[in-house]
């Protein structure tokens, strides 16, 4: 696998602007592993979401064995037309501080030959559930004065690619909504981030490559969580992991997407006048 140097986090400050509950829609395996056991070493607690019940389970126990926290597995398909309103009403006695949208990938396909019923499946797992979930947790932040929001989107949003119209198109989406979430609502203690991620050797992944696929390009998905975690308490907007054809050129697509986002704040007030 391919390494990312990894960033340091100040444990103590993060924990105390994200905690004492995150959630983490995704959790099971791969990045939503990764997060989960990054987190829990910081000592904050974790309400765990995937439909996969039984690797929840056996996540939160390890968890909560090894670092001392308290956890909550909840069942919920992300692709439900409700799961991210469930997700919401599933952790409404806890303070939570901190929502990753973690959501999976699905796997290649040409558009026009296979039927609707799977790009609809994308919007609702990358689309409706992440609006319904960062509506609801993000009215709990304002009320609490802080908190955070993580949006695991892809470097497939920055572009089209050929057999991944829906994927790059709903990853399009995530990574705007977090920058302009970011824009709205990070001066009143609202972070969010937007992670345009790279491959990732994870279990997903795995499953929906060839055998013969050299893994070896992929990166560690814990260097990212990692990253994305140290970039959220840092308040930046986005990070992009260079990666794919044009890779030289990312750092400066990231550096100017910022600068644009931050002038467009500005310009924003002059509307407002906030």
């Amino acid at each position: 696998m391919r390494q990312l140097p990894r960033r340091p986090i100040d444990k103590a400050a993060f924990r105390e602007r994200y905690g004492p509950w995150a959630v983490i829609a995704g959790a099971s395996e791969g990045t939503g592993e990764c997060y989960a056991r990054q987190l829990a070493a910081m000592g904050i607690n974790l309400v765990l979401v995937s439909r996969r019940q039984g690797l929840l389970e056996t996540l939160g126990k390890d968890l909560a064995g090894e670092y001392g926290i308290e956890y909550r597995a909840f069942f919920q398909d992300l692709t439900d037309v409700d799961a991210g309103v469930r997700i919401v009403e599933a952790s409404a006695d806890l303070d939570v501080g901190l929502y990753i949208s973690n959501a999976g990938a699905g796997g290649f396909s040409a558009f026009l030959e296979e039927s609707t019923d799977a790009a609809h499946h994308l919007v609702r797992m990358n689309i409706t559930t992440l609006i319904d979930a960062a509506n609801g947790f993000g009215k709990r932040f304002l009320k609490r004065g802080k908190g955070g929001i993580i949006v695991m989107a892809s470097g497939a949003g920055l572009g089209g690619q050929p057999n991944l119209v829906m994927y790059a198109a709903t990853k399009a989406f995530e990574i705007n909504f977090a920058e302009s979430l970011w824009a709205e609502y990070h001066e009143r203690g609202i972070d969010v981030i937007g992670i345009a991620a790279p491959i990732m050797r994870t279990p997903t992944l795995l499953r929906i490559v060839p055998a013969d696929f050299d893994t070896s390009r992929a990166f560690d998905p814990a260097d990212v969580t990692n990253n994305a975690l140290a970039g959220l308490l840092a308040g930046e907007p986005v990070q992009i992991i260079p990666d794919g054809p044009g890779v030289e050129k990312l750092p400066q697509v990231e550096a100017d997407r910022r600068e644009r986002l931050k002038g467009f704040v500005e310009f924003n007030k002059s509307f407002t006048g906030g």
